[in-house]
């Protein structure tokens, strides 16, 4: 798992990440809206690539390929959006400690990293 984790990129790292934060809190299966708002909080005490803001494009993007990828499970929780289109939620297939000691060694993530690992203490 680890060796598939490593491909990802750093968009999809803080997109895993966010899910895990919600996850922490009992706030999964969440919509893209809500990982989103995660993101773009954390995505000033990222040091790299990420300038400014992520999307919700860019999440929703991530979020798609992740879950491809099984790195996250959609759950339909029964909600319609307006033009009648499911509206999936989104939870981790892996555990909050495993992205931790994934992404560790990421310096990039380090600050979003170390609060997701100090929750777990």
């Amino acid at each position: 798992m680890s060796d598939r984790l490593d491909s990802t990129t750093l968009v999809q790292r803080l997109t895993l990440l966010g899910v895990a934060q919600l996850s922490d809190s009992g706030r999964t299966p969440a919509h893209a809206g809500e990982i989103t708002r995660i993101c773009a909080e954390e995505a000033t005490a990222v040091d790299g690539d990420v300038v400014g803001t992520v999307s919700e494009a860019d999440v929703t993007r991530a979020l798609n390929e992740l879950d491809a990828d099984g790195h996250v499970m959609t759950a339909d929780e029964g909600e319609r959006s307006p033009v009648g289109k499911g509206r999936p939620a989104y939870e981790l297939a892996h555990s909050a400690t495993a992205l931790v000691d994934a992404f560790d060694d990421d310096d990039r993530l380090q600050a979003v990293v170390d609060r997701l690992d100090y929750s777990r203490t």
